[in-house]
């Protein structure tokens, strides 16, 4: 620690030299002759402690050096803005060494503080508040180019604090954090934001696609299991990306990864989303789209394409999951993710619901009609839609109304569905199960949610999430892990559908490993109604002719 002195009197000099003699200090006294020369010992950097008297204190009441009062005689009241105060006859070896100790102390607590201030107490890294800072101070030196931020969420992460315990879950915050640092490199930052929520900025000047790999690899990362007290766990997430433009500040440009973010969210599952300015333009664009999916449900504007399921022991097509597409008169066709998240919001997510399943029976009937069979006809369910109080009464008008056999429809629910008010959805999965609905659990393995749970719950049908499929060949330890599940799905009395199935090789390890069902583009995009019964048609037709 340096050691600035700024007095007239020379004698303070020459008491402090003789005092730090005696004591055979290693601080070094620098004396300074006025103030534009201690502001040149601050631009060195460092640590130093200032000795001067109240004449030549600096007015500045933010002046960042610890400071230590020189006084002729004892103050009546304590000096302000200072860590302590000598006095002339004070000035004793004993009493500087004390001064010194002292002046140690308050520093490192300081740092201390400052430290806790802007970082994170459990993983070290920075919080909100510092990592607000880092962000503002990277985009002043990028000028706004060259960098991306990623805001991330954990799903069910208060289920592990419920289940395990606060220690527990700190030990799996710091896994997390151990897995997003070992993705980054040299110049991007890791922030935890608070609870489950990180922030991550990455420098991405020299390779413009860099954020989206990353995003791959931290999804990726992070959908692995994590081992807490010998227990294995999955864990979803949610991840948004903002690219900072010339003009964009430090607010706007969290608030643009918040909006991703959310979409993320929609997917489900360990996801990635980009903010995407053709969309989400700015916030009264989101209410300009939300009043337009309000004049789109009245005036039945949406479509619903259907993607079969195929059955892998007959290789028939046995049902279909229904899938909303929006023909937006000035976008385009907008994908589910595009207003999705929009909906659960606002609370559109009920009514739209609603015409899906009504639109689905609909055409569950007509195909039935044209002599397509029995087949099963699987729509989302969402969460917001246990929590309406119609939801049974509605569901018993709509089948009654279009006269279909309830065992045939299916609805799929979110491993944040079932978990999320238990008592709740149990109850009202139990009264739907009585009319014969049966339910299948969607995107199995990215949520937290265990077999035994599942027991309790109504479920007919577990459906594999793409990520596992889609690693299959890649992953030896998720072909192991698949194979377990639809071995345990199986002791459960439960069939298994995996989805995103694209190539032979997946469909065949599948029907290996025992999947009752499978579903992706190997067998067919979404399809709307009218060619959905075409290839019905040449599917049974392949189907007879192969039995022949």
């Amino acid at each position: 620690m340096r050691l600035v002195l700024l007095a007239d009197e020379p004698e303070w000099g020459e008491g402090l030299r003789v005092a730090l003699s005696a004591l055979r200090s290693p601080h070094r006294l620098i004396v300074a002759e006025d103030w534009p020369a201690v502001t040149e010992r601050l631009a060195e950097g460092g640590h130093s402690l200032l000795f001067t008297t109240p004449d030549g204190r600096p007015a500045s009441a933010r002046f960042p050096w610890p400071t230590v009062l020189l006084l002729k005689e004892e103050p009546d009241e304590t000096p302000e803005g200072v860590i302590d105060w000598l006095t002339g006859p004070q000035l004793s070896p004993d009493m500087l060494r004390r001064c010194l100790r002292y002046a140690r102390e308050r520093c490192n607590l300081q740092g201390a503080l400052q430290r806790l201030a802007v970082q994170d107490s459990l993983t070290g890294v920075a919080n909100r508040q510092g990592f607000q800072a880092l962000l503002a101070t990277r985009l002043a030196e990028h000028e706004g180019e060259g960098l991306v931020l990623g805001l991330l969420d954990l799903d069910n992460f208060r289920r592990v604090n419920d289940t395990l315990g606060h220690q527990a879950g700190d030990r799996l915050i710091l896994q997390v954090v151990a897995r997003l640092k070992a993705q980054l490199e040299v110049g991007d930052l890791v922030a935890r934001l608070g609870g489950d929520e990180f922030s991550l900025l990455l420098d991405t000047a020299r390779h413009s696609g860099r954020a989206e790999r990353v995003a791959d690899r931290v999804v990726e990362a992070l959908a692995e299991p994590y081992w807490l007290d010998g227990e294995s766990l999955m864990l979803g997430c949610s991840l948004g990306l903002a690219h900072a433009k010339a003009d964009t500040d430090p607010d706007q440009l969290l608030w643009l990864a918040q909006i991703a973010m959310r979409h993320a969210k929609a997917k489900q599952g360990c996801t990635w989303y980009r903010y995407n300015e053709r969309i989400n333009r700015s916030a009264s664009n989101l209410a300009d789209l939300e009043g337009e999916l309000r004049r789109a449900l009245r005036r039945d504007d949406l479509e619903l394409h259907y993607q079969p399921r195929l059955c892998v022991e007959t290789g028939r097509i046995v049902g279909m999951e229904a899938l909303v597409r929006w023909p937006h008169a000035e976008r385009g066709w907008l994908a589910p993710n595009e207003f999705i998240p929009m909906a659960e919001e606002s609370g559109l997510i009920v009514p739209l619901g609603y015409w899906v399943i009504s639109r689905a029976l609909r055409d569950m009937q007509s195909l039935r009609a044209s002599g397509a069979g029995e087949l099963h006809m699987a729509v989302n369910l969402s969460f917001r839609q246990f929590q309406d109080s119609q939801l049974l009464v509605t569901l018993q008008r709509l089948i009654k109304e279009r006269g279909v056999d309830p065992h045939w429809l299916e609805f799929e629910l979110t491993e944040t569905a079932v978990m999320r008010r238990s008592d709740q959805v149990r109850g009202t999965m139990n009264a739907l199960a009585e009319l014969g609905v049966r339910f299948s659990l969607d995107d199995f393995g990215t949520g937290f949610s265990s077999f035994v749970h599942l027991s309790r719950l109504p479920i007919s049908l577990l459906k594999i999430d793409k990520s596992f499929v889609e690693q299959l060949a890649r992953r030896p330890q998720n072909s192991r892990l698949v194979r377990a599940m639809i071995s345990l799905a199986h002791n459960l009395g439960l069939e298994v559908v995996a989805e995103g199935v694209e190539v032979t090789s997946q469909l065949g390890q599948l029907r290996r490993f025992g999947a009752d069902q499978v579903q992706g583009y190997l067998i067919s995009k979404p399809l709307p109604l009218a060619e959905l019964s075409v290839f019905l048609k040449t599917e049974g037709n392949a189907s007879r002719t192969a039995e022949s």
